[in-house]
């Protein structure tokens, strides 16, 4: 990467530590196995406390620029971890399919018709106008591809820059995240590509048919999540799989709530 990064984001990447690898595994019952078992073995490798506190992050990025928004994604994280969040699930309100695809196209060198599906009821012709678009656009913006936050200015992508701050302020807080969606696998992306220590404390929610993001878990090396081949920008992923951590854990502390953190 060769841009140079503002300097309130140079400051937390410089936070961030990869998570230890020294620690001793943790002990996971015996009839636990399977996804399950790496669901659990993850979240108590990582978690400051047995039971999930979740928080959905959402960023109002109305009127912001690139840098304003990764500087709200980056308050974000921080209130939530102020407020005892112990996992935490970036979420995207304004979503940019093409944005985010592009992205995908770029960071991951796939050509579009590699990384967009074709849905049951999408004829040739609306899939080749859909691929088209990411094509388009990615060649406008290419010469960004080695400076990811230029290419979000380029994209017009405040929504996605703000869950590259989000996941970003949560790694320099030692704060697992669960990724679930196409413009948060895109910002995972980026934020992979401005620190790669941070993956580490990342997880996708579900694997999934969708091949954009299949190659975004891919590219990054993300443990894959669930195997519930979800392809929605719903986030029922995240939502099962912190139901499964509550019941997995019930018997450690008993249940947590859920917080919504909004910017």
């Amino acid at each position: 990467m060769t841009e140079p990064l503002p300097p309130f984001l140079g400051d937390v990447i410089a936070r961030i530590e990869a998570p230890a690898t020294d620690r001793e595994a943790p002990s996971i019952p015996a009839d636990v196995t399977g996804s399950l078992a790496d669901l659990l073995t993850w979240w108590r490798a990582l978690a400051a406390s047995p039971v999930p506190t979740p928080a959905e992050i959402h960023v109002d990025v109305t009127d912001l620029d690139v840098d304003g928004a990764l500087r709200a994604g980056l308050d974000a994280a921080d209130r939530a971890a102020d407020a005892g969040t112990t996992i935490v699930v970036p979420r995207v309100v304004e979503r940019d399919d093409v944005a985010a695809r592009t992205v995908i196209s770029l960071l991951t060198r796939k050509e579009a018709s590699r990384i967009l599906p074709q849905p049951p009821g999408m004829g040739d012709r609306a899939w080749m106008v859909a691929c088209a678009g990411v094509r388009d656009r990615a060649a406008d913006v290419t010469e960004h591809r080695g400076a990811p936050v230029e290419m979000l200015d380029a994209l017009d992508a405040t929504a996605i820059a703000a869950t590259v701050g989000t996941l970003l302020g949560a790694a320099a807080r030692r704060t697992p995240c669960l990724i679930d969606g196409t413009d948060e696998l895109a910002a995972a992306l980026v934020a992979d590509r401005l620190c790669f220590r941070a993956k580490g404390w990342w997880r996708a929610a579900s694997d999934s048919p969708d091949p954009g993001r299949a190659a975004a878990i891919d590219r990054i090396d993300l443990t894959a999540g669930l195997p519930l081949m979800l392809s929605d920008d719903e986030g029922r992923g995240a939502a099962a799989t912190l139901a499964l951590l509550n019941l997995l854990t019930a018997g450690d502390d008993g249940y947590s709530p859920n917080l919504r953190i909004s910017s």
